[in-house]
């Protein structure tokens, strides 16, 4: 099934859980500075193992989509929980959307999966532009998939 993809992130209700912010220089550090704080903080809030994992892929692609096309601009990450879902966002300074980067099935393209695979691990996931650029989303399930 194909996560749908909704063009505002989730609103953040006052009941929503713990919440974390890392801001990312563009270094060639950066998605691994992301990926190692994302297992830190989400394994610190007792989310199981196998959702931290598929997390920890949609992070890396997010962050390495954002360093990829604003090489200059500030990026952040932000990570929620929310109804028994993990909100993973990546905020950064291009103002693209990410429509046009979803490769088909049937694309031999070598670049461009990447959101092919957030689309495959995440129960949603969109894009919306802010004031300085936009903000990529994607919602996973806290509670781990059986079998």
């Amino acid at each position: 099934m194909k996560a749908p993809t909704i063009d505002r992130i989730p609103a953040q209700p006052h009941n929503s859980g713990p919440s974390s912010r890392l801001p990312l220089n563009h270094t060639q550090h950066a998605v691994r500075t992301a990926r190692h704080h994302a297992e830190a903080v989400l394994t610190g809030w007792d989310i199981s193992q196998t959702v931290v994992e598929d997390a920890v892929l949609v992070i890396s692609e997010l962050v390495t989509n954002a360093c990829l096309h604003t090489p200059n601009g500030p990026a952040e990450l932000h990570l929620l929980v929310q109804d028994q879902r993990l909100v993973i966002a990546v905020a950064d300074t291009c103002a693209d959307s990410i429509e046009r980067a979803v490769p088909c099935d049937d694309s031999d393209d070598d670049h461009g999966r990447g959101l092919a695979v957030v689309r495959a691990l995440a129960y949603a996931f969109g894009c919306h532009r802010t004031i300085d650029g936009k903000t990529v989303w994607a919602q996973i399930s806290t509670q781990a998939q059986n079998g």
